[in-house]
């Protein structure tokens, strides 16, 4: 995991549920318009070869494969904004995200997955999803002692 680029209060994190919920959105439309093209192109072995090593698409297709090519490049956009909020893009299939936050004087990773309509559960740094606990009755560190 990489470093911090930000360390969260909960309220903070909260905040960009809204904005996390829209580009999450957006990606979710995008991977099954993906999907499609991927099984358009022959899969997704043709698919990666002409992504990742500009292969020729098959005959006729050119159409298609430009689109493969906006569509992940719309998808890789999306997850650049998010990070740039300073938040961690964990799993773009489950449409989760983590954030930095400090509880009882450690750090720790407050956890949100697109579809929840706020921050409710949290995680060791060392953790994963399935580490995943109530944030209820826990107590993020407030902004004065992050300062």
């Amino acid at each position: 995991m990489g470093e911090p680029t930000r360390i969260f209060t909960l309220e903070e994190a909260n905040e960009l549920v809204p904005t996390l919920e829209l580009e999450f959105g957006r990606v979710a439309r995008l991977r099954d318009e993906l999907k499609g093209l991927v099984e358009a192109l022959g899969g997704a072995d043709a698919s990666v070869d002409i992504l990742q090593n500009g292969a020729a698409p098959p005959p006729g297709q050119e159409v298609e494969a430009a689109r493969l090519r906006a569509v992940a490049d719309e998808i890789g956009a999306a997850v650049q904004r998010v990070s740039e909020l300073g938040c961690l893009v964990k799993d773009l299939d489950l449409g989760l995200v983590d954030f930095y936050a400090m509880m009882e004087n450690r750090p720790v990773l407050l956890c949100w997955q697109f579809g929840e309509r706020q921050i409710a559960h949290w995680h060791d740094v060392d953790e994963g999803f399935s580490g995943r606990k109530p944030i209820e009755g826990v107590e993020v560190a407030p902004p004065e002692f992050l300062n």
